[in-house]
């Protein structure tokens, strides 16, 4: 949750008046003139002053905060109109990609209290960034000790507001147990005593952040001195390096660590799945387009241009079940695109999460109770479909032979078909090795060029028996 300084409509209306000046931000303006970046992504926007700077330049920014409140008095300012602004945390980032530059800037990578968030975060940003894109984040120096000045005398400030009056601020120290330093904020308006906002941040040292960017799969370029607050505070400048897992996945990084966790025994299976929808629900969720509410980025020209291979396996009329339909979106495209094909195609859908499933039913009603809640990983539908589509992205590695001949005894009719993809796969296809080893017949698969060279976007199919197969 965030601080009351940030989430409390009255405060957050007079953070800009108490921290007045930002000089420091120009620092980062001139990064991103550095990176060449036209697109950034601002994590712990704020009140948006940075956003509104870089957007000022004509950069397209992304700006996403926890605060409600604190983003509705950016959206007030002036230009807010040319920033996209998002609520959210930054383990739940949107559904993006090919962002330049990823800044966090004043105490926000110090909010991150425990290894495995601040990790994550790390993982998320890299995952949203283009190849060679940066990071840029500002921390405290632990050895320079800055929560000693936060006492009431050296930190006290007076505003007077034209709403408020007279409101006086000050800091005070309430715990220091290294790496983590409490204090809070307190205002005294002329109608209450005191107003309180307890905050919580961890001095990390340079050897652990530098290690923590390492384990994201991040180089560190450069450590420089915060201009303003020279020799007290670092900035850490990092870069993503090209990796052809990137291309087929964005979100690889966060599930090769839930991977590990599983293969060590960490974790079960459901705790797998459980983990996964927790990364996955939020940004689809957060999205700002219905596409990417569906997991692709781009506009609405690439999402077809990628999504409409699932009609090249459907060669007849019949009833489709889209699994992992998130907010339905291919749903209605499916029966879109095959219609212009000449076949009447009849749309089901089932998804893990439930608020995605609800999402879908709000987006289209007339299909309500056609659309189901489960895990598809040993669900039992209450009817058979002649056309099933899924992905194996969200499906553990070792899980994916047995998941696939779940689907064919289980959820596709007789003699229909399940639609695997649309994945991005090098040119050698892996999966079609991988299928033919589990025991499958491929029946077809139809390949689109991709903008990466050596990848494209793939789609196979299984034609199921006439008859069930005898269990």
């Amino acid at each position: 949750m965030p601080d009351q300084h940030f989430a409390d409509p009255r405060l957050a209306r007079l953070y800009d008046a108490f921290d007045a000046d930002r000089s420091d931000l120009d620092h980062y303006v001139a990064l991103v003139d550095e990176f060449g970046g036209r697109r950034v992504l601002d994590i712990g926007c704020g009140t948006g002053v940075l956003a509104l700077m870089l957007a000022d330049r004509g950069v397209n920014v992304l700006a996403v905060d926890p605060a409600g409140a604190s983003l509705d008095v950016a959206r007030a300012k002036p230009g807010s109109e040319r920033v996209t602004w998002v609520e959210a945390d930054a383990i739940h980032l949107p559904v993006t990609e090919d962002i330049d530059v990823v800044t966090m800037t004043g105490n926000v990578a110090q909010v991150f209290l425990g290894d495995e968030e601040w990790a994550t975060v790390l993982r998320r940003a890299a995952a949203v960034l283009g190849t060679g894109g940066h990071v840029v984040f500002e921390t405290r120096d632990p050895a320079r000790h800055a929560w000693e000045a936060w006492t009431p005398e050296m930190t006290a400030q007076r505003i007077e507001d034209e709403v408020e009056g007279v409101v006086e601020s000050w800091q005070q120290v309430t715990d220091v147990d290294l790496p983590f330093v409490s204090f809070e904020n307190r205002f005294r308006f002329k109608d209450v005593a005191q107003v309180r906002s307890t905050s919580t941040l961890r001095f990390r040292s340079r050897e652990e952040i530098e290690q923590s960017l390492a384990d994201a799969w991040l180089d560190l370029v450069d450590v420089r001195a915060a201009p303003d607050r020279p020799g007290r505070e670092l900035v850490f400048i990092a870069r993503k390096p090209a990796d052809p897992r990137d291309d087929q996945d964005r979100g690889w990084r966060d599930l090769a660590r839930i991977d590990a966790d599983l293969e060590m025994g960490r974790i079960d299976k459901a705790q797998w799945h459980a983990r996964v929808l927790a990364l996955v629900e939020p940004a689809y969720l957060a999205a700002q387009t219905p596409h990417a509410q569906s997991g692709k980025g781009g506009d609405v020209a690439a999402w077809e241009y990628a999504r409409r291979l699932v009609c090249d396996a459907i060669h007849r009329d019949g009833t489709f079940l889209d699994i992992g339909c998130a907010n339905g979106l291919l749903m209605e495209d499916v029966q879109r695109w095959a219609a212009v094909d000449g076949h009447a195609i009849e749309p089901h859908g089932v998804d893990i999460s439930a608020k995605l499933a609800d999402l879908a039913c709000v987006r289209y009603p007339q299909w309500a109770e056609r659309i189901h809640t489960a895990n598809a990983n040993g669900w039992t539908p209450p009817r058979h479909y002649d056309f099933v589509r899924t992905g194996l992205d969200y499906v553990p590695s070792a899980s994916r032979r047995a998941y696939l001949q779940h689907l064919l005894d289980h959820v596709v009719a007789p003699g229909g078909r399940l639609i695997i993809g649309v994945h991005n796969l090098a040119q050698n296809d892996p999966l079609a090795e991988d299928l033919a080893h589990w025991g499958h017949k491929v029946a077809g698969f139809s390949r689109r060029a991709h903008a990466r060279p050596g990848l494209g976007y793939v789609v196979h199919w299984i034609d199921a028996p006439q008859m069930p197969r005898a269990q």
